[in-house]
């Protein structure tokens, strides 16, 4: 049986997708990736009252105002740590960094500021008092991709993602391994805690950047539903228009591999609208079992106090069948020699481990939902699929409109998905 509160889940992300609550209206040619459906995870008030020693700034509220700043360890390139029940805590006499890629707002001046906690929402700056609430940017920070000058398995180089801090430092929030001559994500490496599912809610969506990548190419354009659209023709020979039904959510949208709510803070969770944190991903899989294993997992490792490391990303080249009835794959983008860029996947995965104890599992997702279950068993599944010892994910597995899912054992998958870095894992993560 269901706990009254799974139970609630359940009805809001039902309501949410009958209403196309993920998506702007058409004609915007806006897609994103399937985040968590914002249902607040809210924290007692007696938990509140003993929280008054020291300062406290609560994530998931109005406290701060936006353009909010990175907050950071000071003298670090760290973010500043949050609590299991989503809070910042900044002990009394101690500080905490405010930090902005442009300049902070009156009546603060400059890039940052080293701040010293004065009691609940107030902080001292040189000999002046603030509240939490004036402490803000004069524009949202900036994020960049860096080459991190090494190579990874599968991919070309490998990027860090993050913030340009002063003094030559940079704060990382997650990695890319990413394939320049194919132009394709191999995966996307970040890592959850027990405060993760109190994600700050509210904050706008943003249009996706190349962040310098894709050879110049406007890669926005390509993913729109008529571009995209135009390109399939043109790969089968012939109108693919039965492919497509846009009331139904059946076209590839920018599907987010470091989930937008995997990250706390509005700042961080804005770079990750870069097209090498995404990949071609039909709206049906995006909206549908893919959400329910990222919003799963998340919920999982609070409820739990766990932290873990994840590697989300694309095996494979999906196909449809060409105006010969022969199985074609399909590219967003092709080179001047007609090799495929930017691959429409077959499957999206995400492995988890727990460092700990080096525990892991692997969620797998099918990212065609034109196919036969004949032609997924025959050649989407690379793993015996363990999924039946796992209640904590709230999908329908064997729904192929909404991506058919499974769980697999790391080593096993890992023999056939061989771009996965090197780590040990000691058994199946449950």
């Amino acid at each position: 049986m269901q706990s009254p509160a799974m139970i609630g889940l359940s009805v809001l992300l039902l309501l949410a997708a009958s209403s196309q609550a993920r998506l702007l209206p058409i004609q915007n040619e806006v897609l994103w990736s399937a985040d968590l459906i914002e249902a607040p995870l809210e924290v007692q008030q007696d938990e509140l009252a003993g929280r008054a020693a020291g300062c406290s700034i609560k994530i998931r509220s109005t406290e701060m105002k936006n353009p909010q700043p990175l907050l950071i360890k000071p003298g670090t390139s760290e973010f500043f740590p949050f609590s299991a029940t989503g809070f910042v805590d900044v002990e009394y006499d101690k500080t905490i960094e405010f930090h902005c890629t442009s300049s902070l707002d009156s009546p603060l001046s400059g890039k940052f500021v080293t701040a010293k906690c004065v009691g609940g929402t107030t902080f001292k700056v040189g000999d002046k008092q603030h509240d939490i609430s004036a402490i803000k940017c004069t524009s949202w920070p900036a994020f960049v991709a860096k080459k991190s000058g090494a190579k990874c398995n599968g991919g070309t180089t490998l990027v860090n993602v993050g913030f340009e801090l002063s003094g030559s430092r940079f704060a990382k929030e997650y990695e890319v391994c990413f394939n320049e001559d194919e132009e394709v994500t191999r995966y996307v490496y970040h890592t959850l805690s027990a405060g993760s599912n109190y994600y700050a809610t509210g904050v706008d969506r943003i249009t996706f950047g190349t962040g310098g990548f894709f050879a110049g190419k406007n890669v926005d354009k390509l993913y729109t539903q008529a571009v995209q659209k135009e390109t399939i023709d043109k790969t089968l020979g012939m109108d693919s228009s039965k492919y497509f039904d846009s009331p139904k959510n059946v076209f590839l949208a920018r599907g987010h591999m470091g989930a937008k709510a995997d990250f706390v803070y509005p700042p961080e969770q804005r770079a990750t609208f870069l097209f090498i944190n995404a990949a071609p991903q039909w709206q049906t899989f995006n909206a549908g079992n893919w959400a329910r294993v990222e919003d799963g997992v998340r919920a999982w490792v609070s409820k739990n106090k766990k932290y873990v490391e994840c590697w989300t990303g694309v095996w494979g080249v999906t196909t449809l069948p060409n105006k010969d009835g022969r199985q074609t794959s399909l590219y967003l983008a092709f080179d001047n020699n007609g090799n495929g860029l930017i691959p429409v996947p077959k499957i999206y995965f995400r492995v988890v481990i727990e460092p700990s104890t080096k525990k892991g599992i692997v969620f797998v997702g099918v990212n065609n939902p034109h196919l036969s279950l004949d032609e997924i068993k025959r050649d989407y599944i690379l793993c015996n699929d363990v999924s039946d010892k796992i209640n904590w994910i709230s999908w329908k597995r064997a729904d192929i409109l909404a991506g058919y899912s499974y769980a697999c054992e790391v080593p096993e998958f890992r023999k056939k998905v061989t771009h996965l870095p090197e780590f040990s894992v000691s058994g199946l993560l449950v």
